[in-house]
């Protein structure tokens, strides 16, 4: 008759040290990310900042947009110069924006480029262009 394997139990639970290295690793890689994540969104203002005059970046929003406060947010927290026009209030500025055909706002123009939606990627490279 054969013996079974009187190998020892393997211990199933995972051990301490391991989970704390795990969590210091993800510590670690998050916070690198979000340090990535701000110098990237710092260049990227830079860039807008040097790139555009007073009055080229205009916004067309409305009072209850959240992704509207969120732009003025990053322009104004920025130091960038920018014009609103709120479809709200300004009839001119209702006009406008339904003459573009667009289907929500935040609404960017800027040196005759219009994009939907605030990117700050977007908005670099439309002040870069002539």
């Amino acid at each position: 008759m054969m013996q079974p394997d009187a190998s020892p139990p393997q211990n199933t639970r995972p051990r301490r040290k391991s989970w704390l290295s795990l969590l210091v690793l993800l510590a670690v890689v998050a916070g690198a990310s979000e340090g990535w994540s701000r110098w990237r969104d710092r260049d990227i203002a830079q860039a807008v900042r040097s790139g555009a005059a007073p009055g080229e970046i205009e916004m067309f929003t409305t009072q209850t947009c959240p992704y509207c406060a969120q732009a003025r947010y990053w322009l104004d927290r920025h130091d960038i110069s920018w014009r609103e026009c709120n479809v709200d209030t300004t009839p001119s500025c209702r006009t406008r924006f339904e003459a573009q055909g667009a289907p929500g706002v935040p609404l960017m123009h800027v040196r005759g480029q219009w994009h939907l939606g605030f990117d700050a990627r977007w908005l670099a490279e439309a002040v870069r262009r002539p």
